[in-house]
């Protein structure tokens, strides 16, 4: 009995450790794909204006164009060329990385979140940015109003946009379910627990920790991730008839390596963004 006691709380123990080390490895990864993500579509839209004549500065806000909306540069391709940039960068960062989840067989823990959250934040800045534009009259908005397209036509595309971006989460959370061990399944589906502590948590600590140089846009934009990610709770295990996807193994000495390397990504995108950057 006492045996039986001592190994029920060793693997509550080993439960646990394991647990904080997702955590570790969740969050770490989740900051250095926002701060990848944001990069690679701000510097697809900078190159795209410097190659418009038009002048602009990419910081930890976002892009800014420098030149006046009066600007004989502002033609209708250059709007919407630069409105077109960042949400096609986003559409191929989130393909890739799913492309990559999927014939990776076997992936170490850091890799496989980095691509997780690589295609939340990847999605998010797509179909997001589209709801908040709409919302707000800008962006895509502006677009829309150049290619005469009417107001019962863009509420169905901003509803549209929330289904995909709905549909995204369940397709992401059944790539999760294959590669998620058993121990952290309950009934086929991921424990809320889990859910809460490694893909939640982290998401709202790296709101917490860039919200002070965030835009409205960008807040509003972060914060319909929550449609994507609400899935990942529900989501059930599919069936892995010709699949072969190998469950995530334990944290090892490789992923010490990798995690030290997101985390010299943040600090260097943060310093490349900090000063301003320009072409």
């Amino acid at each position: 009995m006492q045996k039986m006691r001592l190994n029920e709380i060793f693997l509550k123990e080993n439960r646990q450790k394991r647990e904080i080390l997702y955590f570790m490895v969740s969050f770490i990864s989740a900051l250095f794909a926002w701060y990848l993500e944001r990069f690679f579509s701000g510097l697809t839209t900078l190159y795209f204006s410097y190659d418009l004549n038009i002048k602009a500065v990419l910081n930890n806000e976002g892009i800014r164009f420098l030149t006046p909306a009066s600007s004989a540069a502002w033609t209708r391709d250059a709007l919407v060329t630069l409105n077109l940039a960042a949400p096609i960068m986003n559409l191929f960062l989130g393909l890739f990385m799913m492309a990559m989840y999927v014939f990776i067989p076997r992936k170490s823990m850091s890799m496989a979140f980095f691509m997780i959250w690589m295609m939340v934040f990847s999605f998010t800045g797509i179909f997001g940015s589209y709801v908040e534009n709409n919302v707000a009259h800008t962006g895509l908005y502006e677009l829309s109003k150049i290619m005469n397209i009417g107001v019962v036509f863009q509420i169905i595309f901003v509803v549209l946009a929330l289904y995909f971006l709905y549909i995204m989460g369940i397709a992401i959370g059944k790539l999760v379910m294959l590669t998620l061990p058993a121990s952290f399944k309950k009934d086929d589906k991921i424990e809320l627990s889990f859910f809460l502590f490694i893909f939640l948590v982290p998401w709202i600590l790296v709101l917490v920790l860039t919200v002070k140089g965030l835009s409205s846009s960008s807040l509003f934009t972060y914060l319909l991730g929550i449609v994507l990610l609400l899935p990942f709770n529900w989501m059930q295990e599919p069936e892995k008839k010709g699949i072969r996807f190998k469950p995530l193994p334990d944290y090892f000495s490789l992923d010490t390596f990798t995690l030290i390397v997101y985390l010299l990504g943040i600090f260097f995108i943060r310093a490349v963004l900090s000063s301003g950057m320009v072409l």
